[in-house]
Protein backbone atom coordinates (compact mmCIF):
# COMPACT_ATOMS: atom_id res chain seq x y z
CA UNK A 1 0.00 0.00 0.00
CA UNK A 2 1.40 3.57 -1.10
CA UNK A 3 1.83 6.12 1.56
CA UNK A 4 -0.94 8.12 2.73
CA UNK A 5 -1.54 11.59 1.57
CA UNK A 6 -4.15 14.83 2.45
CA UNK A 7 -7.37 14.42 0.10
CA UNK A 8 -8.05 17.55 -2.30
CA UNK A 9 -11.70 16.67 -1.18
CA UNK A 10 -10.78 17.94 2.57
CA UNK A 11 -14.15 19.38 4.03
CA UNK A 12 -11.82 21.90 6.00
CA UNK A 13 -9.42 23.70 3.44
CA UNK A 14 -10.77 22.22 -0.32
CA UNK A 15 -10.89 25.01 -2.90
CA UNK A 16 -13.58 22.31 -5.47
CA UNK A 17 -15.54 20.38 -2.44
CA UNK A 18 -18.94 22.81 -1.86
CA UNK A 19 -19.04 22.02 1.37
CA UNK A 20 -15.29 22.45 2.46
CA UNK A 21 -15.39 25.67 4.52
CA UNK A 22 -12.91 27.16 2.28
CA UNK A 23 -9.60 27.66 4.51
CA UNK A 24 -6.76 29.01 3.12
CA UNK A 25 -3.93 26.84 4.72
CA UNK A 26 -0.13 27.75 3.60
CA UNK A 27 3.28 26.35 5.61
CA UNK A 28 4.96 28.58 7.42
CA UNK A 29 8.58 28.80 9.05
CA UNK A 30 7.27 28.33 12.28
CA UNK A 31 4.09 25.91 11.49
CA UNK A 32 1.14 26.84 9.52
CA UNK A 33 -1.55 29.49 9.33
CA UNK A 34 -5.29 29.58 8.15
CA UNK A 35 -7.50 32.47 6.64
CA UNK A 36 -11.18 31.89 6.66
CA UNK A 37 -14.60 33.93 7.00
CA UNK A 38 -17.36 32.58 8.01
CA UNK A 39 -20.95 34.04 6.37
CA UNK A 40 -24.02 34.01 8.55
CA UNK A 41 -24.69 30.48 7.07
CA UNK A 42 -22.54 29.54 10.15
CA UNK A 43 -23.91 30.78 13.08
CA UNK A 44 -24.60 28.92 16.21
CA UNK A 45 -26.00 32.03 18.66
CA UNK A 46 -27.56 35.03 16.54
CA UNK A 47 -24.39 37.04 14.55
CA UNK A 48 -21.80 34.55 16.37
CA UNK A 49 -20.01 31.69 14.62
CA UNK A 50 -20.45 28.05 15.61
CA UNK A 51 -17.76 26.92 18.17
CA UNK A 52 -17.72 23.62 16.31
CA UNK A 53 -16.51 25.18 13.13
CA UNK A 54 -13.72 27.32 15.29
CA UNK A 55 -12.57 23.81 16.12
CA UNK A 56 -12.77 22.81 13.02
CA UNK A 57 -10.25 25.70 11.50
CA UNK A 58 -8.35 25.04 14.31
CA UNK A 59 -7.96 21.78 13.50
CA UNK A 60 -7.61 22.13 9.61
CA UNK A 61 -4.41 24.69 10.54
CA UNK A 62 -2.74 22.34 13.14
CA UNK A 63 -2.95 19.60 11.31
CA UNK A 64 -1.28 21.35 8.63
CA UNK A 65 2.43 22.14 10.21
CA UNK A 66 5.42 20.80 8.97
CA UNK A 67 5.57 17.41 10.63
CA UNK A 68 5.85 13.49 8.92
CA UNK A 69 5.89 15.76 5.56
CA UNK A 70 2.93 14.99 3.26
CA UNK A 71 1.54 11.98 5.24
CA UNK A 72 -1.84 12.02 6.38
CA UNK A 73 -1.87 13.06 10.42
CA UNK A 74 -5.20 12.01 12.43
CA UNK A 75 -6.05 13.84 15.72
CA UNK A 76 -5.68 12.14 18.63
CA UNK A 77 -6.95 14.50 21.22
CA UNK A 78 -7.66 18.13 21.07
CA UNK A 79 -8.95 20.75 23.15
CA UNK A 80 -10.43 24.57 22.28
CA UNK A 81 -10.74 27.45 25.00
CA UNK A 82 -13.18 30.15 23.58
CA UNK A 83 -11.86 33.32 24.74
CA UNK A 84 -14.73 35.27 23.35
CA UNK A 85 -17.82 34.94 20.91
CA UNK A 86 -16.70 35.64 17.25
CA UNK A 87 -18.92 37.43 15.21
CA UNK A 88 -19.52 36.02 11.41
CA UNK A 89 -18.82 38.19 8.39
CA UNK A 90 -15.60 39.04 9.87
CA UNK A 91 -11.97 37.70 8.08
CA UNK A 92 -10.17 35.26 11.15
CA UNK A 93 -6.58 34.18 10.78
CA UNK A 94 -5.82 30.83 12.59
CA UNK A 95 -1.49 30.14 13.50
CA UNK A 96 -0.18 26.74 14.56
CA UNK A 97 2.88 25.98 15.63
CA UNK A 98 4.66 22.60 16.95
CA UNK A 99 5.35 22.12 20.42
CA UNK A 100 7.14 18.80 20.69
CA UNK A 101 7.43 15.84 18.54
CA UNK A 102 8.12 11.95 19.24
CA UNK A 103 8.48 9.53 16.43
CA UNK A 104 4.89 9.86 14.58
CA UNK A 105 3.09 12.10 17.56
CA UNK A 106 3.59 15.66 17.86
CA UNK A 107 1.74 18.55 19.92
CA UNK A 108 0.56 21.48 18.44
CA UNK A 109 -0.44 24.82 19.89
CA UNK A 110 -2.92 27.32 17.68
CA UNK A 111 -4.64 30.66 18.56
CA UNK A 112 -7.64 32.15 16.41
CA UNK A 113 -7.90 35.91 16.05
CA UNK A 114 -9.19 38.61 13.93
CA UNK A 115 -7.44 39.21 10.82
CA UNK A 116 -6.49 42.61 8.48
CA UNK A 117 -6.28 44.94 11.75
CA UNK A 118 -3.49 46.05 14.18
CA UNK A 119 -5.68 45.44 16.75
CA UNK A 120 -5.92 41.50 16.62
CA UNK A 121 -8.61 40.27 18.84
CA UNK A 122 -7.47 36.24 20.28
CA UNK A 123 -10.38 34.74 20.15
CA UNK A 124 -9.82 31.26 20.51
CA UNK A 125 -6.63 28.62 21.79
CA UNK A 126 -6.56 25.25 21.02
CA UNK A 127 -3.80 22.55 21.76
CA UNK A 128 -4.07 19.19 20.04
CA UNK A 129 -1.88 15.48 19.55
CA UNK A 130 -1.73 13.98 15.81
CA UNK A 131 -0.24 11.00 14.76
CA UNK A 132 1.28 10.77 11.32
CA UNK A 133 -0.03 7.90 9.46
CA UNK A 134 1.24 4.77 7.73
CA UNK A 135 -0.57 3.04 5.22
CA UNK A 136 -0.85 -0.22 7.13
CA UNK A 137 -2.55 1.76 10.13
CA UNK A 138 -5.01 1.51 8.25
Amino acid sequence: MGELRHVGNCVGCSQTNPSSLGVQVSVTPDGAEGRVRFSRDAEGAPGLVHGGLLATLADEVMGHVSHGGNAVRVTAEMTIRYLRPTPTETDLCCRASVVEASGRRFRVRAIITTAGDEDELELAAAQATYVVLRADDR
